[in-house]
């Protein structure tokens, strides 16, 4: 079995990128290289803005090109429970905002020609439990009468029309949800902005950010510096200290996938009859997709500590794979992989700019596959002055979460009761 994920073993090029020495100067500097941050450069550069990204591992090694390649509408809560907490103006903006997102990535796609296996057919969204479909009937219905969404509801005797497994309980489809080679689209969009003329460097971790005036910001790194005129950070569940409010605003909960060996073309067409994303509705959820080369690709949330626990953690995660899909039974893994999901106190994404001058964008809750790209041009046309300044999302005033530094025990916690609700629902 493979150390790599699948993803980085089927990459389309992983080439080198040099480290960033001595001092430069640019328009903006972009700490991040992943979704947002390449996203930032990519819209800015379009506009002749100068950029430099600097990415302290290499593209797309955080949440990016680790994901599972899920590009999902919505959030990870309703659009009714949005609506309730946030008023229906900024709730259609919201709903809004997510199909914008996927449709600007599949833009990029078709105007970069980047081969990263993208495949618009929809996501099912399956009950756990009887009572979970009642609120999905209840959604659906939500997403009509007040966004004209169309949606389809499958009953449980119908699942076999999606899916080989009386594991659920009926199911919630879109069709415009979709899914990718998150990894592949990430190395497409970095080349993208290399081509416009923006500069990535690789192995390059911003080590201090010092703002002198409302014009100059200068990043240091360990080889060198990059001096600009704006400033953005965009590294999501792998923050550091480099910006203690940002990291102090931010939740990282890590998140373990699995790959198995290259599947049957009949058995993937009987599993997944429709090619599409899948998630359920579980609190500690897992989310399935066939991959282009035809593996199952399974997730599920986990803390990895120890090899002992990833052991018991991957165990138990294929072992859901099973009651889920039991004709994988005699299927081989040839790939596990972990990664950190970043989450807000709200659980929706932020995006903003401090009063230090700092751009950001954070928080996905695991649907940053979708709207990463789209923050990120939001933060580009911020820094050009010509976002809107209305976003439901801005959070330009923001403020850490409570006892931030007890959020590790508190998500433990957290975990063990996700799993009783999960449960008695």
């Amino acid at each position: 079995m493979s150390i790599k994920s699948l993803w980085q073993a089927t990459a389309n090029d992983l080439k080198r990128r040099p480290v960033q020495q001595g001092e430069e100067t640019c328009d903006v500097v972009i700490i991040g290289g992943g979704f947002t941050g390449l996203s930032v450069a990519y819209h800015l550069q379009q506009r002749n803005v100068k950029t430099v990204v600097l990415e302290s591992n290499t593209v797309g090694s955080g949440a990016s090109g680790r994901n599972g390649g899920e590009v999902l509408i919505g959030y990870v809560e309703s659009m009714r429970a949005l609506t309730e907490k946030y008023g229906s103006d900024a709730a259609r903006q919201m709903f809004q905002m997510s199909l914008d997102s996927i449709d600007l990535i599949e833009g990029i796609i078709q105007k970069e020609d980047i081969q990263c296996d993208f495949f618009r057919n929809g996501n099912l969204l399956a009950a756990y439990k009887p009572s979970h479909l009642d609120g999905l009937r209840r959604e659906q219905e939500f997403l009509y009468k007040n966004y004209n969404f169309e949606t389809k509801i499958v009953e449980k005797q119908d699942m076999h029309t999606e899916m080989d497994s009386d594991f659920y309980h009926g199911a919630h489809i879109d069709e415009k949800s979709a899914i990718f080679h998150p990894l592949n689209y990430c190395l497409g969009l970095a080349n993208a902005v290399e081509k416009n003329g923006g500069t990535i460097y690789e192995h390059s971790e911003a080590i201090n950010i010092k703002r002198e005036s409302h014009d100059r910001v200068i990043v240091e790194t360990n080889n060198g510096r990059v001096i600009a005129k704006q400033v953005g950070m965009f590294v999501n569940a792998y923050t550091t200290d480099v910006h203690k409010l940002i990291k102090k605003s931010i939740v990282p909960v890590e998140s373990i996938v699995l790959a198995t060996e290259t599947l049957p073309e009949e058995l993937c067409k009987n599993l997944m009859k429709h090619n599409r994303a899948a998630c359920d509705t579980k609190n500690l959820l897992y989310y399935f997709r066939l991959s282009a080369d035809n593996r199952m690709v399974f997730g599920g949330s986990g803390r990895t500590t120890s090899k002992r626990d990833a052991q018991r953690l991957f165990e138990n995660l294929q072992a859901g794979m099973l009651d889920v899909f039991p004709a994988l039974k005699d299927a081989k893994v040839d790939y596990k992989w972990s990664g950190k999901v970043g989450f807000t106190i709200e659980k929706i994404p932020y995006v903003g700019q401090l009063d230090d001058g700092t751009h950001f964008a954070f928080g996905y809750a695991g649907h940053g596959a979708a709207m990463s790209t789209l923050l990120g041009k939001i933060v580009a046309m911020n820094m050009l002055n010509e976002g809107d300044k209305n976003n439901p999302l801005d959070r330009s005033n923001l403020k850490p979460i409570p006892f931030h530094n007890m959020n590790a025990t508190g998500l433990g916690i957290m975990k063990y009761y996700f799993k009783f609700l999960d449960y008695i629902s």
